[in-house]
């Protein structure tokens, strides 16, 4: 508005000086104006009621209407200054009808301001007459009002809208920013020109384990990073962060960091982001401590090696004096009796000399030709005394001979496992039958051999079956009958089972027994 009079001004006074000599109008209404502008500038408008902000718009028709009285005859569309007015009332937002009506009314009243009190700098008896000349003015500047305050109410909608979801982006951002600095993983994000974006409170701390000795602070590539065996150096090409900043998506790799006796092991994963382009846009990566694990993980393979160790000497002992027995003239049934624990003692010494193999990896096996039938009749045999001795009845269905090639160690395991499983979750009166028989031909692979121990036992519903093969799980009836186990014995068995390259079904009802069916392919897995 301010500036619009000033041009207004200069132009009267370059145009035609006279006028602003001959008329006080145009010194009366362009002082109106700086005044006015000095008001709107000064005055504390904030402490204020809101509609008091409405005096500044409405003063500026008074000071519109002398000065362009004065300024019309040398330039035209002088009027349209009350436009300025017109659009602070509507985009004030308060009261829009009130507001509109006060822009109509004052434009009307700027505009007959010269033809009703006969004010005119030059005689135009015409123009004097002419009433009826402005009367488009006001309408046109209600419309322009009535634009502005729609165009104002959607505005300040929108700016509602937009202060709601900024507000929410900012709980959801202190939100996600609490839960990466309270988080235990190590959170590393990298934009694609490998500037750090974020580094949350746990990364930091492992950053600080991996810095030389003597420094206070580096560079990732300065951090001293190894293999998981904590002593080969990862060279700087494959290093976590270097990989996933050529976009690389990794999980679980295992690297150590730091020296000495601060050094931990952790396990990396990285996955890369993309813009609306698909272009490489950075990296996520994070860095899980799984030192404890490592640590649990060394201690049990200790264990396992000591155990292994002291078992094999008291076995080997065991063995040679059975054997020395076997020597002697025995009855019958007593030399049944020694040749049974004779052929158990010997499977445990093979079963304690590969411990620790097979809990390193239960995914090799050692094949050689096995003959099914017998290995699962000793199997039978072992269980016989158990299954009677827990009121149960035990039936066994074997061909004379089945060869496959297998792992004898760790078919006899599933075998064990099995009967074992039956033996334990059966309850007295019940019974147990084992069957062994071949598939000819069932795929590209040949024969099969296929193993079922059926029994009467609790049984198990679907979710429980679905959950079956799972470390350390347990059914919930098995768990309220306090009954002895691990959990792990159905995993490992389906971990021999899958090195054979073969597969392990369940069928069972609650209530109503399991039957659990073992097939691998005779020829051996397929390499």
């Amino acid at each position: 508005m301010t500036i619009s009079t000033v041009l207004v001004v200069i132009a009267v006074l370059v145009i035609d000086p006279g006028v602003a000599m001959e008329s006080p109008y145009l010194a009366i209404g362009f002082g109106g104006i700086l005044f006015l502008t000095l008001l709107a500038g000064t005055v504390p408008w904030h402490r204020l009621p809101a509609v008091l902000y409405w005096s500044i718009p409405l003063l500026d028709f008074v000071a519109i209407a002398p000065f362009w009285t004065a300024a019309r005859y040398v330039l035209d569309g002088m009027v349209l200054l009350t436009a300025f007015p017109v659009f602070w009332l509507a985009w004030s937002g308060l009261y829009p009808m009130l507001a509109l009506s006060l822009g109509f009314l004052g434009t009307a009243a700027v505009s007959w301001w010269p033809y009703v009190t006969g004010t005119t700098p030059f005689s135009d008896a015409l123009m004097e007459s002419s009433l009826t000349r402005p009367v488009m003015v006001p309408f046109m500047m209600l419309s322009l009002g009535a634009a502005a305050s729609i165009l104002t109410r959607s505005m300040d909608k929108q700016r509602v809208e937009l202060r709601a979801s900024l507000e929410t982006s900012k709980s959801q951002n202190r939100m996600l920013q609490t839960v990466v600095e309270t988080s235990d993983v190590g959170i590393l994000v990298v934009d694609g020109q490998g500037h750090d974006l974020l580094m949350n409170q746990a990364q930091r701390r492992t950053h600080f384990i991996g810095l030389p000795p003597g420094r206070d602070d580096g560079a990732e590539h300065e951090l001293l990073l190894f293999e998981a065996d904590g002593l080969t150096p990862i060279p700087a090409d494959e290093r976590p962060v270097t990989q996933a900043l050529q976009g690389r998506e990794y999980r679980g790799r295992i690297v150590a960091i730091g020296t000495d006796g601060s050094q931990q092991h952790l396990s990396v994963s990285a996955s890369p982001m993309f813009d609306e382009d698909d272009r490489f846009d950075g990296t996520v990566v994070v860095f899980q401590n799984v030192t404890d694990l490592m640590d649990a993980i060394q201690t049990r393979e200790r264990f396992v090696a000591e155990v292994s160790h002291e078992f094999r000497t008291p076995l080997t002992s065991i063995i040679g004096y059975l054997d020395l027995a076997m020597e002697e003239d025995l009855d019958p049934t007593l030399r049944q009796f020694l040749t049974t624990s004779q052929r158990n003692a010997e499977r445990l010494l093979t079963l304690v000399t590969s411990l620790l193999d097979a809990a390193a990896d239960s995914s090799t096996v050692s094949l050689q030709e096995v003959d099914l039938s017998r290995l699962t009749r000793y199997s039978v045999e072992s269980a016989e005394v158990r299954a009677r001795n827990s009121g149960l009845t035990l039936t066994s269905d074997l061909p004379d001979h089945l060869l496959a090639q297998a792992d004898p160690v760790k078919m006899g395991q599933v075998v064990d496992n099995l009967l074992s499983n039956a033996i334990k979750y059966t309850p007295d009166g019940g019974s147990i039958t084992l069957s062994l028989r071949c598939l000819p031909g069932m795929d590209e692979k040949g024969d099969w051999a296929e193993l079922a121990v059926e029994d009467t036992g609790f049984g198990m519903t679907d979710q429980e079956r679905a959950k079956l093969f799972t470390n350390f799980y347990r059914t919930e009836h098995v768990r309220k009958a306090a009954i002895p186990g691990t959990g792990l014995g159905l995993a490992i068995t389906q971990s021999f089972v899958r090195a054979h390259g073969g597969e392990i079904l369940v069928a069972s009802e609650q209530g109503a027994g399991s039957t659990f069916t073992v097939r691998i392919p005779i020829a051996g897995p397929a390499s």
